[in-house]
């Protein structure tokens, strides 16, 4: 075969992949056919992996992205422990400096110990308060009482 005829023939390969084949093709889908085949219904566009209403609820990752708690709700609410929150409060006790520090966190009355990377200075009244990304746990696990962990933010 000459090189005319194995362009005419790439050209020719070429053209028959192509999306101008009269296809309509669907821009959010990455395959060249226009839609399911016969008799197979779609799921809905942003329909999840089809478990309905159980589905948990994302763990934010980012401080940005927790929801904001004041110190009463996590003091109070069931609902908050094992979940991720920002928290506002006034540093007012250290136990220990070296990580993880043991400090306790006020608002409105409410203490609740933290664990993890304590404020410098702590305690000082004059200071402003700190809002800290955490997650709520109980101490001892199983009991009452709520604990802290200061997550990296």
């Amino acid at each position: 075969m000459s090189r005319r005829g194995i362009l005419i023939a790439g050209c020719a390969a070429v053209a028959a992949c192509s999306s101008g084949s009269g296809v309509v093709r669907d821009p959010a889908s990455p395959t060249p056919a226009s839609g399911p085949a016969a008799g197979v219904t779609p799921p809905p566009r942003g329909a999840t992996s089809g478990r309905s209403g159980d589905e948990k609820p994302r763990v934010p990752v980012r401080p940005q992205d927790a929801p904001l708690a004041t110190l009463r709700e996590v003091v109070t609410a069931d609902s908050l422990v094992g979940r991720r929150v920002r928290v506002t409060g006034h540093c007012t006790a250290v136990a220990r400096r070296a990580p993880p520090a043991s400090w306790t966190l006020e608002s409105g009355g409410d203490t609740v110990e933290v664990r993890g990377l304590a404020p410098d200075p702590c305690p000082d009244p004059a200071a402003s308060p700190l809002s800290i990304f955490v997650q709520i746990e109980l101490d001892p696990p199983g009991g009452t009482r709520r604990l802290l962990l200061r997550l990296p933010e």
